[in-house]
């Protein structure tokens, strides 16, 4: 499974949750095995992040590029969750300045 984090602090799985989703300036990929234990750590610049307008469409079609099957923010907007839920990516709400490792753990559950 891929989990998508949108962070604003690329430093792993030490990141926090970012206060926006569309401008986060970076997304955390983590690649669980059927376990739910971590195999793989990335980090990628959004490209959403400076964007003047459709800030969470830029963003979700990134992800939607990744393959990832969540995605993790403070909020989704109507147009980023709609191209999210669309595609079967699930949009998993999180308050921002949670810190990754606590957000994964809170939604294993959820996905596996």
């Amino acid at each position: 499974m891929r989990i998508a984090f949108a962070v604003d602090n690329p430093k792993g799985l030490d990141s926090t949750i970012a206060g926006r989703f569309g401008r986060a300036e970076y997304f955390v990929i983590v690649d669980l095995d059927e376990n739910g234990g971590v195999v793989k750590v990335e980090e990628f610049r959004n490209p959403g992040a400076e964007s003047g307008s459709g800030a969470g469409v830029k963003s979700a079609q990134f992800l939607v590029d990744k393959k990832v099957d969540a995605a993790v923010g403070p909020s989704f907007g109507p147009n980023a969750s709609a191209i999210l839920t669309e595609l079967g990516i699930k949009t998993i709400s999180m308050a921002p300045g949670t810190p990754l490792k606590e957000a994964l753990e809170r939604i294993k559950d959820i996905l596996t």
